[in-house]
């Protein structure tokens, strides 16, 4: 049985794995404690109440899928969206707390696992997942291998420079795929197209998603725009890995067609030429808790 975890900006979900499974499942604040200690602790006194309750089951390992995590370190660097930011060794932290190996990975990269092991991709040798929500992060999957990269952080899809000179990024840089594409970046592209305010006030991508299908155009013209942007990001990932299937998964994917259709459309004008026919788009195939619960699990199987 493997304890999967995956840590969010306000939220941290606790799940217990076995053979690709979800058997139960906890959530608690990732916000509120003194420090990343008293976090650990926290991790530390939900898993073992998840765990009591499986009766004559044994905790083999533990994976954590977290923001700006490296898996070669085991230590979460510097997350801005995190309350600490300072590096946080958490893989030995929850080793120590809970008597078994722990191993760390950047959450794209677990979004990924998941996808490729459980849903959407499996029977792929080579696979791209893109997580669309507060950010945009990605994985890659290189003939059945995750990609880390020298120093445990390759495939960051969300910080490749779209637009030179462009918007700010959260990263400290201007004009990343992640300010145009991320559920901030379509609102910041809803506003700038002269939304309607009172849409604004709501946070999250829903309520434009809502505007366009009562034939709000700004809100339709906000979705052609995302789509054209990110079909531009995926033909450059396309054309540096070949991906057989690329996974769109997070938040921004519960629009469905009306991210899709204009999607689909943009991606084929920006493909290369000989990736033609040959790479599938599709959204994932796993409810959200479990893509990133079953994918922190996968990285102990590494």
């Amino acid at each position: 049985m493997i304890l999967g975890i995956d840590i969010g900006g306000t939220t941290t979900k606790l799940g217990l794995v076995k053979d690709g499974v979800v058997l139960d499942r906890v959530r608690i604040a990732t916000i509120g404690h003194t420090d990343e200690h008293r976090f650990a602790d926290a991790i530390a006194e939900a898993a073992r109440v998840l765990i009591a309750k499986q009766v004559g089951s044994r905790l083999d390992s533990v994976g954590i899928g977290a923001p700006n995590a490296n898996q070669l370190t085991g230590i979460i660097e510097m997350a801005p969206n995190l309350p600490w930011k300072h590096d946080v060794p958490l893989a030995t932290m929850l080793t120590e707390r809970l008597g078994t190996r722990g191993v760390l990975g950047n959450d794209a990269n677990a979004a990924a696992l998941g996808e490729w092991r459980y849903g959407a991709g499996i029977g792929f040798t080579d696979l791209l997942v893109v997580t669309l929500g507060t950010g945009v992060g990605s994985g890659f999957i290189v003939h059945d291998r995750l990609v880390l990269g020298s120093a445990g952080n390759a495939g960051e899809l969300g910080h490749t420079t779209l637009v030179m000179d462009g918007r700010p990024c959260t990263c400290g840089r201007a004009g990343c795929l992640e300010a145009y594409v991320s559920i901030r970046g379509m609102r910041q592209t809803y506003a700038d197209l002269g939304g309607d305010a009172e849409v604004l006030k709501v946070d999250g991508v829903k309520p434009i998603a809502e505007a366009a299908m009562k034939g709000d155009q700004e809100a339709h013209f906000t979705f052609q725009w995302t789509a054209q942007w990110l079909a531009v990001g995926l033909a450059n990932a396309v054309a540096i890995t070949g991906p057989g299937r690329i996974v769109l998964f997070g938040g921004i994917t519960q629009s469905g067609e009306l991210l899709m259709a204009p999607l689909q459309t943009a991606f084929r004008k920006a493909l290369l030429n000989i990736y033609q026919g040959r790479v599938d788009l599709v959204f994932s195939a796993l409810p959200d808790d479990d893509a990133a619960l079953l994918g922190a699990a996968a990285l102990t199987t590494l």
